[in-house]
């Protein structure tokens, strides 16, 4: 088929939606959190050109079709010699109009997200205009017979223009960063051909997924037609049909993969197949925690516990075992039962008998950061136990239908542990700190919903260090709110790096007892649905350093590219700690003495890291 041909089988919506899919490119380009793959790059640009092209094909067809209803509605007449004057008349409408709309809901700071959603309507409905504009006023020219006319008139003409207006726009932006002083590249970029071609293939899957769906929508309409004895072409409920056979097909291989990777992050180091002979971890010698059943991550924290010998070479200082309770997800069929495991495992141990108890909240595997757990060994002199209960056996981000899980049996377990302190005289009591990472710091602050800190103080804990908290956290959200009167001035402090600490103003650093630690480029805290709607304050005029300049927000573009950063949030190499992205290696020794009050020498909190380090070697040679 002749490009010509091809364009003229195409309706005014569809030659919209390729200049906006072709426009979308150069942007899904630009760098944002993390070095990207060229597949990873190709993802982000193949799924951002297919869902502007449908967005912008709804949206522009919405406009036309609400518009030429009105238009006969008052007896106007719609001719096919006039229509493409028609829709060029509608689209500069349109853009006026939704540019009005744009301009009078600007982005504010805690806005409300149906105002977001209103603003982000018309933003959507102003792109698929000045992406109509350009075929509109190609198809309104004289001439659209003659050589040049239909030479203009293709589809390669349609991409190559909407790819170059976006690009001007980007050279534009660029150049103005550049004039400001400030460097607009960094090495974030993906080989772009490579990234080219994936996108295509991508964008063609999903282009491929919506033919589907319309196949499945014409039978439903077939079958609607066959019992109504009405027809229903394109009706609701055809559409609906459609959604509803192709959701349970996802779900189903959805669930498949689910199982497979349960299947996967469960499976057992054959160098961790026999229990450890320490009786002060779960597991051990006398421990009501059956060893068999549990899984990968609660073995593997279980037997990297410190010792005493360690923790007296490399603290100078006499030592005690330190004292690790840990329940699996599979040591207990019900929360009760894993509850009743732990309290028992408390006593069995003397947990409550040491100066210090960390409560803590694995992330969704049951992983709980192996540096943090040495480093309050440490630093406590091995004075000190650790309780954990696991929540979910997959990987965080496929856990997050499991958060409610963790949130509740955190709260269930911790309220337990208050009830047997609260017998005990205040000063037999330990100090009681709560640890969280990921999706740990989630389920762990969310324990403590609408109660700000004083729920935490109810539950006897003083003291808290939450890393990378997601940004779905209710609770993180609450404490930020000045006008909260259950948090008091300065308990809970929130940095970007352990380096903020050191720079502390001292009466700061005396109020604080409750620290959230998320680095500025972690797209684990950065990441949100709201990034479907508006743009968020790091990428505002005073966004962080770690945020590159020439970066923009565009939906649905910045909501892939930081789901995608966030996927790489995390290339840890053993033995090398960074702060940098979701590891927070590099920052945890420093930040588990301040968050806790756990005093030392810099000369043994250097020495401290250097331990972890060695012991981070040490773990990667033996169960590799």
């Amino acid at each position: 088929m002749r490009q010509g041909d091809l364009y003229a089988r195409l309706s005014a919506s569809q030659r919209a939606g390729i200049v906006a899919a072709s426009a979308s490119v150069p942007m899904s380009l630009v760098p944002l959190l993390r070095p990207r793959s060229a597949t990873d790059q190709g993802l982000i640009t193949g799924l951002s050109s297919a869902m502007n092209y449908a967005l912008t094909t709804v949206a522009h067809d919405v406009v036309l079709g609400t518009s030429r209803g009105a238009l006969r509605l008052v007896g106007a007449r719609i001719d096919v010699g006039s229509t493409a004057r028609t829709t060029l008349a509608v689209d500069l409408v349109a853009l006026a109009a939704s540019s009005a709309v744009h301009v009078a809901l600007p982005r504010r700071d805690g806005e409300a997200a149906a105002r977001a959603i209103v603003r982000t309507t018309a933003g959507r409905i102003r792109a698929a205009a000045v992406a109509g504009i350009l075929p509109s006023v190609l198809d309104a020219l004289p001439g659209r017979d003659r050589a040049i006319g239909a030479a203009l008139r293709t589809v390669p003409v349609t991409v190559v223009a909407g790819a170059g207006i976006s690009a001007a726009m980007q050279l534009v932006r660029v150049r103005r960063l550049r004039a400001a002083g400030v460097d607009p590249v960094n090495g974030h970029g993906a080989p772009v051909a490579k990234s080219l071609g994936i996108g295509a293939v991508t964008a063609m899957g999903a282009v491929g997924l919506a033919a589907a769906e319309r196949r499945i929508a014409h039978a439903a309409d077939a079958a609607i037609r066959r019992v109504t004895g009405r027809a229903g072409h394109g009706s609701i409920p055809s559409h609906l049909a459609s959604v509803a056979v192709i959701g349970a097909g996802l779900y189903g291989v959805g669930a498949r993969y689910y199982r497979r990777v349960e299947a996967a992050a469960s499976a057992v180091d054959g160098t961790l197949a026999a229990p450890p002979d320490s009786p002060h971890v779960s597991g051990g010698p006398g421990s009501v925690v059956a060893w068999g059943p549990l899984t990968r991550q609660p073995r593997r924290h279980l037997t990297s516990v410190t010792t005493a010998g360690r923790i007296e070479s490399v603290m100078g200082r006499a030592a005690r075992e330190p004292i690790r309770v840990y329940v699996g997800l599979t040591s207990g069929p019900t929360v009760a039962d894993r509850i009743q495991l732990a309290l028992t495992e408390l006593e069995r141990t003397g947990a409550l008998d040491r100066s210090v108890l960390v409560l803590v909240s694995p992330t969704g595997t049951g992983y709980v950061n192996y540096a943090a757990s040495s480093a309050w060994e440490y630093l406590t002199g091995g004075d000190c136990a650790s309780l954990a209960l696991q929540y979910s056996l997959r990987p965080s981000i496929l856990s997050l239908d499991r958060v409610d899980d963790g949130r509740e049996q955190n709260g269930a377990m911790w309220t337990a542990v208050a009830e047997v302190l609260a017998r005990r005289a205040p000063a037999d009591r330990p100090r009681v700190v709560l640890f969280g990472e990921s999706l740990g710091a989630h389920t762990s602050q969310d324990a403590f919903l609408h109660t700000g800190t004083r729920g935490l103080q109810a539950h006897f804990v003083e003291r808290a260090l939450w890393l990378g908290t997601p940004h779905a956290s209710g609770w993180a959200h609450e404490v930020r709110d000045p006008a909260r009167t259950d948090v008091r001035p300065g308990e809970v402090l929130q940095v970007a790096c352990a380096d903020d600490l050191d720079h502390l103003d001292p009466t700061a650093a005396a109020a604080a007892r409750y620290l959230l630690l998320a680095h500025d480029d972690d797209g684990v805290s950065l990441f949100s649905p709201d990034l479907l709607v508006r743009s968020p304050t790091w990428l505002s005029d005073s966004r962080p350093p770690a945020v590159p300049a020439q970066a923009g927000w565009s939906t649905p573009i910045t909501f892939l590219q930081t789901a995608i950063d966030t996927k790489n949030a995390v290339d840890a190499t053993p033995g090398e700690f960074v702060a940098t992205g979701h590891d927070y290696r590099a920052d945890i020794a420093r930040a588990v003495r301040f968050a806790f009050g756990l005093p030392c020498t810099d000369e043994q909190l250097a020495d401290v890291e250097s331990a972890l380090r060695r012991e981070e070697l040490d773990r990667a040679a033996t169960w590799s």
